[in-house]
């Protein structure tokens, strides 16, 4: 086939792993409107509003519902479902290699996806800052995802001893293109179209993931 077998599989969470946008699953399921979650994020990305402001807003949206705490937020996320072939997927990528998560998402979500698929290492776009009574106080959020995955994508790879076109990496979309872009195995799930063009295969299901991963 031309190609060396892949020493690790970085996967992505949300619209890979899940189904789910983990985002908006959070504030539906917190009784919160996601209407209003999308007007913050739409102007904080516009420049309607800055950075600070962007996230008042949201964690007060969040905690209008009185359950923004990080008792709720775990049982929430462990809540979410992933794609039911999720588990066999990712059993097939450890044979032999590594296998990282790196999400856009927060860091309660992906070390909960983390703990129920058995994967050790992962990185989160945002942190989530709590007080001592587990109330959520403040969080640390990227706007520039896929800059921010490239850093991390590289931290993974420079802390294993991995070459960065050493890894299969699954994502859906714009804030995985950079990562497809520098490890030249880059596999899209889902449709796509300008996400494509940085793609080295597409597939439409988590499911057909399986045959590359026997593959290569």
């Amino acid at each position: 086939m031309g190609m060396k077998k892949s020493e690790a599989v970085v996967f992505d969470i949300d619209g890979t792993l899940s189904p789910e946008v983990s985002w908006l699953a959070l504030t539906r399921d917190l009784g919160a409107p996601v209407e209003q979650h999308v007007q913050i994020y739409k102007d904080y990305k516009e420049g309607k509003i800055d950075y600070p402001a962007s996230k008042e807003q949201l964690i007060g949206l969040w905690r209008s519902t009185g359950n923004a705490n990080k008792k709720f937020f775990g049982q929430l996320f462990d809540a979410l479902p992933l794609d039911p072939a999720a588990e066999k997927v990712v059993q097939t990528a450890k044979v032999g290699r590594l296998v990282c998560l790196i999400t856009g998402s927060m860091d309660l979500y992906a070390e909960t996806v983390a703990q129920k698929l058995g994967i050790d290492k992962w990185f989160a776009n945002t942190t989530l800052h709590w007080d001592s009574q587990g109330n959520l106080v403040d969080m640390d959020y990227e706007l520039n995802q896929a800059a921010r995955k490239l850093e991390q994508y590289t931290q993974f790879c420079q802390e294993n001893g991995i070459g960065i076109e050493s890894c299969l990496v699954l994502g859906d979309g714009e804030n995985d293109e950079k990562l497809f872009e520098v490890c030249k195995r880059g596999v899209l799930i889902g449709s796509d179209a300008e996400s494509e063009t940085y793609a080295w295969k597409r597939i439409a299901q988590l499911a057909d993931f399986e045959q590359i991963l026997q593959d290569y």
